[in-house]
C-alpha cells in the first residue's frame, strides 16, 4: 500500500498560530524542536539538522520529522527543484506576501509534531526549511 502524498496534507493557512506567539527569553520558540534545511543541486537534495530544544525531541518525534523529511522531498511531492517550484507557483495564496522574492509558507500537522515548511523557489538559496514544533 503505497504512501499517501504529504502535499496532499499540506494547508496554506496556519491551523496553529499560537506557536508563533510563544518566544523565551532568547527570542526561541519554546516549543521548537528544530528545522531541517535543505537545497537541491540540480541531482538531488541536500540537508543539515538543525536541533533547537533538545529535551523535547524523544525519539518517536524523530522519527516523525524524518518521515515528514523524506515524504517531502520524495518522488510523488518535491522530487526536486522544478516539482517544488511547480507546486509553489500552483498555490499563490501561500505566498509570505506580495512583495516577497518568492517565498512560501506550508503548514502540516503530524502525529506528535507542528511543522512549518517554508519553500524559497529560487536559485542560490536554501530550497526547504521544514521547522518542527512539539504539539504539547
Amino acid at each position: 500500500m503505497s504512501q499517501m502524498c504529504i502535499l496532499d496534507e499540506l494547508k496554506t493557512t496556519c491551523s496553529f498560530p499560537e506557536v508563533f506567539g510563544e518566544k523565551d527569553k532568547s527570542g526561541s520558540y519554546p516549543r521548537k524542536i528544530g528545522h531541517i534545511r535543505a537545497d537541491y543541486d540540480g541531482y538531488r537534495w541536500h540537508n543539515t539538522i538543525w536541533p533547537c530544544h533538545n529535551e523535547l525531541c524523544t525519539p518517536n518525534i524523530a522519527v516523525e520529522i524524518d518521515k515528514a523529511y523524506e515524504r517531502l522531498v520524495a518522488k510523488n511531492a518535491f522530487s526536486d527543484f522544478e516539482a517544488m517550484l511547480t507546486y509553489c507557483r500552483n498555490h499563490p495564496e501561500a505566498k509570505v506576501n506580495e512583495h516577497s522574492r518568492d517565498e512560501y509558507n506550508f503548514y502540516y500537522e503530524g502525529t506528535l509534531c507542528l511543522f512549518w515548511i517554508r519553500c524559497i523557489p529560487h536559485r542560490g538559496d536554501y530550497h526547504i526549511y521544514l521547522h518542527a514544533f512539539s504539539k504539547s
